[in-house]
């Protein structure tokens, strides 16, 4: 793409697509996994592509990234040690540091060059994020960390990309035993379910998958401005630690000072409780759970 371009094209649906007018491209770079694209846009302001797919703006990145934070966090009542698997445009973990518990994240991202573009382009999203001395940032594949690690964790995060080709064994019932045996006692996982809506049988998969695993489930749904979709979003444990009332969530975020969030509040946990009807009966729906024999991909139509 070339500052001549004045539309870029991104695909949506195995049906549909749309068109962002680019006023201006900042970076664009072929790395070894993945055309990245870093362009400003009238609506988002400074946006990523990702081989053509809507990933972060600096404009609406907080739906998504506090959506998919603050719920694990703060039903954790001290999270010290947190693991992010993905996340290379450091949203997530801008967000996670904000939680002064914290004393040690580790990152793990496959693609180097996001994070450099990131540090150089995305300062909007992530901040000094990065350069936090509580950060150990590993370049690799985040399930090949999560097998040979020996390291547990309060919090892991689940910060990937669609259940496409590249990201299939991310999303099995192996991969996430993986993540539960790296849990610490009452720890939590946090992770996005996909769009009940654009893509239900992805939502229905991902969710009956994880409760092949986690005995202890609780699922909401935001919608995410950039998207322009709704996003299941899910913390999972193997204890009996997600029920925390309303007044407890508004205590710990005040004795965090956790100040300037923009969407997530204690009252979006209430929507645990309240599932539309949609969802509710997409869930009604039998279906295969995802296993590294025969894992779930998203159909979508080629970028152009």
């Amino acid at each position: 793409m070339t500052d001549r371009d004045v539309t870029l094209y991104e695909p949506f649906t195995a049906t549909m697509g749309r068109r962002f007018r680019v006023k201006r491209v900042v970076h664009t770079q072929k790395t070894p996994y993945q055309l990245v694209e870093v362009v400003e846009t009238a609506d988002f302001g400074v946006t990523l592509f990702l081989d053509r797919r809507f990933q972060t703006s600096e404009k609406d990145e907080f739906f998504y990234h506090e959506s998919l934070v603050h719920p694990a966090m703060m039903l954790h009542p001290n999270p010290h040690r947190v693991l992010i698997i993905g996340g290379g445009d450091g949203g997530t973990l801008e967000e996670v540091l904000k939680h002064p518990s914290v004393s040690a994240v580790t990152m793990v991202e496959l693609d180097a060059e996001v994070v450099d573009i990131a540090k150089a382009h995305l300062r909007s999203i992530c901040g000094a994020a990065f350069e936090d001395p509580r950060v150990r940032l590993v370049i690799g594949d985040g399930r090949r960390f999560v097998e040979e690690t020996d390291q547990s964790f309060d919090v892991i995060l689940l910060d990937l990309t669609d259940p496409m080709e590249p990201s299939k064994y991310v999303y099995t019932k192996e991969f996430y035993g993986l993540c539960a045996r790296r849990l610490r006692p009452g720890g939590i996982v946090g992770l996005h379910n996909d769009s009940p809506f654009f893509f239900p049988k992805a939502y229905n998969v991902i969710t009956k998958t994880l409760d092949a695993v986690f005995p202890h489930r609780r699922q909401y749904a935001a919608y995410i401005v950039g998207y322009m979709l709704d996003f299941a979003f899910s913390v999972c444990a193997l204890d009996d630690v997600l029920h925390v009332s309303e007044e407890e969530l508004s205590r710990r975020a005040a004795e965090r000072r956790i100040e300037g969030l923009l969407y997530y509040t204690p009252q979006l946990l209430d929507r645990f409780r309240t599932l539309p009807g949609y969802m509710r009966r997409t869930l009604d729906q039998p279906c295969d759970v995802s296993t590294d024999a025969a894992p779930f991909v998203i159909e979508t139509e080629p970028f152009e």
